[in-house]
């Protein structure tokens, strides 16, 4: 008997099935339509486009790629699949009781964030948010490049000998 796709949890022999054949497939990322993503989002892009979609609006950087996104979210979906497929369903539905459509089809952004605000307190936005929390700004990838962070510096005597002087900004 086959588990039914909702109730089903996206193990590591599924995953690999779904996604081992392809020929763009290195390093656990694929290239998909956004750029690289991890191979489970191309198992299941409806899932992920709603994680994606929802974590842009929480935490919007542009320029960072979507797998930085996604990437954090996938255990997730090992320990608390239904409460995430559950969780996009209601988002969902309550953007087409407001909108007519699906949370991931509306254009305007303040549309989007008004919905996450009605669940904001619900144990769905607060998963993915202190998922990607750490997921985003604990990852030394994006330090440097996307905020400005150059690190730790306690390995080389702290911030005095390095960081603590070396802001260029001359309104100060």
């Amino acid at each position: 008997m086959t588990p039914s796709p909702k109730t089903a949890l996206l193990s590591r022999r599924r995953f690999l099935s779904l996604s081992g054949q392809g020929a763009l497939l290195a390093g656990g990322l694929a290239l998909g339509a956004g750029g690289l993503w991890p191979r489970w989002a191309l198992a299941e892009p409806d899932l992920a486009a709603g994680l994606l979609r929802m974590g842009r609006d929480i935490y919007p950087h542009e320029a960072i790629a979507d797998r930085y996104y996604l990437t954090p979210l996938e255990p997730l979906l090992e320990s608390d699949r239904a409460l995430i497929a559950d969780g996009l369903a209601d988002l969902d539905r309550r953007a087409r009781q407001a909108h007519g459509r699906r949370y991931g089809d509306l254009e305007r952004e303040d549309d989007r964030v008004a919905l996450l605000r009605e669940i904001e307190d619900g144990d769905f936005f607060q998963t993915v948010r202190n998922t990607l929390v750490v997921g985003l700004y604990d990852n030394p990838e994006l330090w440097q490049p996307h905020f400005g962070y150059e690190g730790a510096s306690w390995q080389q005597g702290g911030y005095l000998h390095r960081g603590f002087n070396d802001l260029v900004i001359d309104w100060l």
